[in-house]
Order: structure tokens, then C-alpha cells, then sequence
């Protein structure tokens, strides 16, 4: 139903642009058939900026894969749109929306495309033949529409939306505002894997510190990638208990406090939110972990839970470089566990309730030209026991460099992300060539390195019974380490 009503909005916003272009165009070409206006009226009114602005892009993304099976896994065609218009001198209105259709669907095999066969080599045949076969080939999005209201020391913005709390580029600490949309795992950028949400956000302004309040009654959580998909990673299951939409009793509320103090800026934040992965609470036999043939129907009921997220942030420049860190004291998340039974049961329902912290710390700085970002980040779960199938320290490297290529009028990226604790990097470089204002070219690959996922049993032909257990372990970019690939992205932007 919000899909189909998002699509609708965005269509109506389509319809007043092409209505109201012609007119605005129009009015364009007579302003330029006025030398001077004759009284002091008509030349004020020429020299206001105009009230329509509008704006987007036209895009065209293409992927290959050159891991077995070597395949071009996207043909994408974006359009996006952007509109903002000057309600009053101290009311704006903005909106933006984008649609997609990928023909590579059209051209190539679905089990290619997807590479289903190498990442489930190890499921028996009958489990990759009835794995779902969705397609992410056509979407329709309203992104952003809200309206801008400014007083002396007070801007309000209500409407759908991003908020952005944290200070470390791509790492999320303070920063749990807006859930990730997952179609393409973490490649996207920030904003597009973003989930805008409706919110109502205050600021109010004093000397050196300001305050900022939200409100968000709409719950939207993580979006995993289409099922059977090539960046398949988790499903939220039709069985999941999500809390009431639109009802102020579940509603998220966030306070932030930001102030100006000892040459840097520091901010405390408060968040009463709704974890954004459901808690997979599950009922587990040790009979049945024992036997050779495992009950196929495992009860789960897959909840969303409450938490709370006290935060803190610290940005300060030293002799032209920046210095940036964000803490985090997170209550009430759930953790899953393993190897603790009682009465013959998984304890717990398979998942225990623990505090933990989340820190980070990043430099920015300059070297041979080219700005560099190094940062590192680290989970701590607080009265960790080993039955926690998480890590009690969990440990992540970024790097992010930047380095403009003048004689080409070009600029190079390079993202490389580490996690320590599971052993895999992801690795995102990026040439992008500015052919003009408005046009330009990006040539890119994105390269997965590290294991995968393995839980339950495995297939094997040589083994009792068929099956194996294997090492039990929780992966994350490793999943796809077979995904590696290049890219090519046309872009013009009007």
C-alpha cells in the first residue's frame, strides 16, 4: 500500500512538472526581451530569483561480473527529479523522486545473473530449486518531500526525509536515524541506500549551541535485497511481528545538542528507537541439533525490539586537518546465542538482552594532493558470556581517499573497508571523468574478499546421511566474494 502510494506521488509531481515547465520556460524567454523596465516595481520583480526550481539527473549504470559465471549482472536506467519552490520568503517546499528499470533481466538468465548455483554449491539441489526468483529490475520512489519553515533562531522541516546525526563517513554509530535499503548491499551511495522517513525535525539556535528535536512516527526498517538475488543476504519473513505504522505509542523520538566550545564541536544525542534488524527468537531441541535429520520446520518468530542509543560526537580541526569521533552507549539489543541449554531448549529462545558500546575515531588530512580518511570503529558488547554468537570486540578499518586528477579533469576515489574480526574487505575504487559541467562518466569495480556464512548442515555425498555440520560462523561481506566486478555509469545532470 505506501509503495503504491509513494508511485502516485511521485506521478503527480512528474504531471506538475511538465505542466508547469512550459510556463516557466516561457517566462524565461520574455525576461530576456527586457532591456529595462520602466519603473522601480517591474525591475525588482526581474531581478527575483524565481520561485520553481527544478532539477535531477539522467543515468545509466552498468555492472559486470568477471567471477564465474561471468555475466553483466545490471543495465540500469535512472531518472531522478527534483523540484523546490519558494512558498514564502520563509516557506520552501522540496521533492524528489527517482525511477529505474534494469533490462539486463531481458537479456540475460535469471540463475546467471544471480549466480545462485556457485553461492549455494553447498545446499542440496532440491533447496536452490525452490528459492525465490525476485527481480529488483523497476522501481518507482518518492525520495524527499517536505516543506522548509525559518524563524529568527527556529527552522523547522516536516516532511520525508534524511537526518543525518553522525560525523564518520560510512560508519554508523550516533548515526541510526534512517534505515538502509540493502538491493545492492552497501555499494550504493549514502544517500541512495538511505531510507528517508516522515519526520518532523526542529532546530533552535542559541550563540554556540544548538538543539535539534525529532519526531518520526512512520517505522521503516533495514530492506533486504530482492530474495534469490544476487545480493541476497536476509529476508524479513512473513511471520515477523512489526510494531503499529503511524501510531504515536511506537513512534521514534530523537535529541541532539550540539555546542561550540574549545575550537571544536561537540554534540550529545538522545535516541528512542526500534532496532532495525528483527530479534530472531527461536525454539531449538537439543534432540533435534543431535539428529541426523533435523526437523525441517524450525519455530522462529522474528520481533522488532526497542532500543535506546545515548551518543556523543567531537569534531575539531588541528592545524588544517580534522580530528572526528563518535561514542555510543546502546541499551536493550538483542544478541543471538548458542550452546546453552536447559531442560532439552535453546535458553532464552536463542537470544539475550545486553548493553554494548559503539566508538569511533577518524583523521582527515592531505597528502601529494590527494584528501585522506582513515577511521576505525569498534563494538563492545557489555557482560559478554561465550554463548553470545557475536564477538564481544568487533573491530572495522575504513579508508577513504580522494584525489583530484586536474589534467583530466578527472577524480579519483577509493573506499576499502576491513573487518577485522571477520576477516573480509571490500574494496570500492572509482574513476570519475567530468567531460562537462553536466556530463560525465565514472569507471569503477567493486571487490569482495573473505568466507561465507555457514550455519546448520551441509551437503556431502561422501558423509552419513548426506549432511555435515561445518564451522559455525556469521559472515558479511565474504557472502560475496564471488560478486566481484566492474562498472561503467553515464550521468547527466539538468
Amino acid at each position: 500500500m505506501q509503495n503504491t502510494i509513494n508511485q502516485h506521488l511521485v506521478l503527480i509531481l512528474l504531471t506538475i512538472s511538465v505542466i508547469i515547465t512550459p510556463n516557466f520556460l516561457l517566462a524565461a524567454t520574455n525576461d530576456i526581451d527586457i532591456a529595462i523596465p520602466d519603473d522601480l516595481d517591474a525591475l525588482l520583480e526581474a531581478s527575483r530569483p524565481s520561485k520553481h526550481i527544478f532539477g535531477g539527473y539522467v543515468k545509466n549504470e552498468t555492472a559486470y561480473r568477471f567471477d564465474e559465471p561471468r555475466s553483466f549482472t545490471k543495465l540500469r536506467n535512472v531518472l531522478s527529479l527534483n523540484w523546490q519552490y519558494q512558498i514564502l520568503p520563509k516557506i520552501k517546499f522540496f521533492s524528489s523522486g527517482w525511477g529505474y528499470y534494469d533490462h539486463v533481466y531481458d537479456l540475460f538468465n535469471y540463475d546467471t545473473i544471480s549466480a545462485r548455483d556457485v553461492r549455494n554449491d553447498k545446499e542440496p539441489l532440491v533447496f536452490i530449486d525452490q528459492l525465490k526468483k525476485e527481480k529488483d529490475d523497476r522501481r518507482v520512489e518518492l525520495r524527499e518531500m517536505y516543506f522548509d519553515m525559518y524563524f529568527d533562531n527556529l527552522d523547522v522541516r516536516v516532511g520525508k526525509q534524511y537526518v543525518v546525526w553522525g560525523v564518520l563517513e560510512g560508519i554508523r554509530i550516533v548515526d541510526e536515524i534512517n534505515p538502509m535499503d540493502f538491493r545492492e548491499l552497501i555499494i550504493p551511495d549514502l544517500l541512495d541506500y538511505r531510507i528517508p522517513l516522515w519526520t518532523l525535525k526542529v532546530n533552535y539556535y542559541s550563540e554556540n549551541t544548538s538543539y535539534e528535536l525529532l519526531w518520526i512516527p512512520e517505522l521503516k526498517f533495514h530492506q533486504p535485497a530482492a530474495a534469490g538475488s544476487e545480493w541476497e543476504l536476509f529476508q524479513v519473513l512473513a511471520t515477523t511481528t512489526e510494531p503499529e505504522n503511524f501510531n504515536p505509542k511506537y513512534s521514534e523520538v530523537g535529541f541532539k545538542i550540539t555546542r561550540d566550545m574549545f575550537d571544536a564541536e561537540f554534540s550529545l544525542s538522545y535516541f528512542y528507537t526500534w532496532d532495525d534488524y528483527p530479534t530472531t527468537f527461536r525454539i531449538i531441541s537439543l534432540d533435534d541439533v543431535r539428529s541426523t535429520e533435523p526437523t525441517q520446520n524450525l519455530p522462529i518468530f522474528p520481533t522488532y525490539s526497542r532500543m535506546n542509543i545515548f551518543g556523543a560526537t567531537m569534531t575539531k580541526e588541528i592545524k588544517g586537518d580534522i580530528l572526528k569521533a563518535e561514542f555510543a552507549f546502546i541499551t536493550d539489543k538483542y544478541f543471538a546465542i548458542v550452546d546453552k541449554y536447559t531442560n532439552g531448549f535453546l535458553d532464552d529462545d536463542g537470544d539475550v538482552k545486553r548493553n554494548h558500546i559503539r566508538w569511533g575515531i577518524g583523521y582527515d588530512f592531505s597528502f601529494w594532493g590527494a584528501d585522506i580518511s582513515p577511521a576505525i570503529a569498534q563494538w563492545v558488547i557489555l557482560d559478554y558470556e561465550d554463548y553470545i554468537l557475536s564477538d564481544q570486540f568487533d573491530t572495522t578499518f575504513n579508508l577513504f581517499l580522494r584525489k583530484p586528477i586536474q589534467k583530466h579533469s578527472a577524480v579519483f576515489t577509493l573506499l576499502v573497508i576491513r573487518l577485522i574480526n571477520f576477516e573480509e574487505t571490500y574494496i570500492k575504487p572509482r574513476l570519475l571523468f567530468n567531460l562537462t559541467d553536466h556530463f560525465q562518466i565514472t569507471l569503477g569495480a567493486d571487490v569482495f574478499i573473505g568466507r561465507r556464512t555457514s550455519f546448520g548442515r551441509e551437503a556431502d555425498s561422501a558423509a552419513d546421511g548426506g549432511l555435515v555440520t561445518p564451522e559455525q560462523r556469521a559472515q558479511f561481506l565474504g557472502n560475496f566474494n564471488e560478486n566481484k566486478r566492474v562498472s561503467v555509469e553515464f550521468k547527466y545532470n539538468f
